[in-house]
């Protein structure tokens, strides 16, 4: 009996170390599968942020940003001043469909002119946008800039024509520093100055009056209370520049 019962013992133990071994060998499984799984997963991650991130090479990214320039922006004073469009933009994700591309971006682009050693720029617009362009062989050609929607239609706007993850990082996104100042802008004032041969003033206005001819130098004068004044710095006729 006693004989019997130690047999019985050693079957229970040898069942419970199975169970044991089992239950380690379906953890070590389940660990194996959910590290796999993450593994696949931060690989299908990165496979995706560097397919974003090879979407647009250097020379395409400046080549697209040279077209939206030319396209977006209207070019008044080429008839007296030396007169460029710049545009840049922060790429949140790129869709790519055959040939067919598609950029959801935060831009900016402007109109800059020279004016006595200086660079001014006189328009602007910045927001959220759609880029669509074709792939060609070695560039891409710009079809459609898509701005989005003003005011209270922005918000709605967004969440129905970004992706879920170019929308994250649209929300995510610092378009303007400490100084209220636009960071796209202040890369494009950078741009200017290499292109145009001469420094972006920032703190004076031009402003030109195309049908009289005539033109000022404006400076912005800020009161206590948050309002400004002006005063003018100069002023004469486009045709003596």
């Amino acid at each position: 009996m006693s004989k019997n019962t130690n047999s019985t013992r050693s079957i229970d133990v040898t069942k419970g170390h199975r169970r044991m071994i089992i239950t380690l060998a379906s953890i070590i499984l389940i660990l194996s599968i959910t590290a796999c799984a993450k593994n696949e997963q931060k690989s299908g991650e990165n496979e995706t942020a560097d397919a974003v991130a090879t979407e647009l090479s250097d020379a395409e990214m400046a080549s697209l940003m040279k077209q939206v320039a030319e396209s977006d922006v209207s070019r008044s004073y080429g008839e007296y001043l030396k007169d460029e469009a710049f545009a840049d933009a922060e790429i949140f994700g790129v869709d790519r469909d055959g040939d067919q591309g598609t950029a959801y971006a935060y831009l900016y682009d402007g109109e800059y002119v020279v004016f006595k050693d200086k660079a001014y720029e006189m328009s602007g617009s910045a927001g959220e946008v759609i880029i669509k362009f074709t792939y060609r062989e070695d560039d891409v050609t710009l079809s459609e800039i898509i701005w989005s929607a003003d005011g209270d239609d922005h918000e709605n706007w967004m969440k129905e024509n970004f992706p879920a993850e170019a929308l994250r990082k649209a929300k995510n996104y610092i378009a303007y520093d400490s100084n209220g100042r636009s960071l796209l802008g202040s890369k494009v004032n950078e741009t200017v100055a290499e292109t145009m041969g001469v420094p972006v003033e920032t703190e004076n206005l031009l402003m030109i009056d195309t049908d009289n001819e005539t033109y000022e130098l404006i400076k912005t004068i800020d009161g206590n209370d948050g309002t400004f004044d002006t005063e003018t710095l100069e002023s004469g006729n486009l045709k003596d520049l």
